[in-house]
């Protein structure tokens, strides 16, 4: 078969993939009080620390809008605070509170296991070289992806 067959093939898979680990992500996060988008947020500021809205709308390639929705929802639980930013008068820094903190490890925790177990139907090299395929495509495609400021939708 051509690569170009294969390569389709797998680009064909990434949107169903996507959903169902959506809704495996989901499933996770009963009873928790975290929707999926408010989890990605975390995510965000568990690895990068405190973060403007606009900054985590664009490592999450959507826009500052949705994202100041979800803030407005962990900040409403207590999983996030306000701080002041230097850099920015009107635009606030985020960070994740001691609460928010425990709820993502304790997100985590539910979803290691079932990493793990898919984990072990892969070699190293299949991860690795599945990580190298998805990136040079991410990076191959780049010129078109959407300002997070203003996503345009797929018609």
């Amino acid at each position: 078969m051509k690569k170009s067959v294969e390569l389709y093939e797998i680009i064909r898979l990434i949107r169903p993939v996507h959903r169902r680990l959506a809704r495996a992500v989901e499933a996770k996060l009963d009873e928790t009080g975290v929707t999926v988008g408010m989890r990605a947020v975390m995510e965000v500021l568990e690895e990068a620390g405190p973060m403007a809205v606009p900054d985590i709308g664009r490592a999450l390639f959507l826009a500052r809008q949705q994202i100041q929705l979800l803030m407005n929802a962990l900040e409403e639980q207590g999983l996030v605070e306000r701080h002041a930013n230097p850099a920015h008068k009107r635009s606030p820094l985020f960070d994740l509170t001691e609460a928010g903190h425990d709820r993502f490890g304790e997100i985590r925790a539910r979803e290691n296991s079932e990493i793990d177990a898919v984990c072990e139907l892969f070699s190293d090299d299949d991860l690795r070289s599945t990580q190298r395929v998805m990136c040079t495509m991410l990076d191959h495609f780049a010129a078109f992806e959407d300002d997070p400021d203003s996503p345009r939708g797929l018609e």
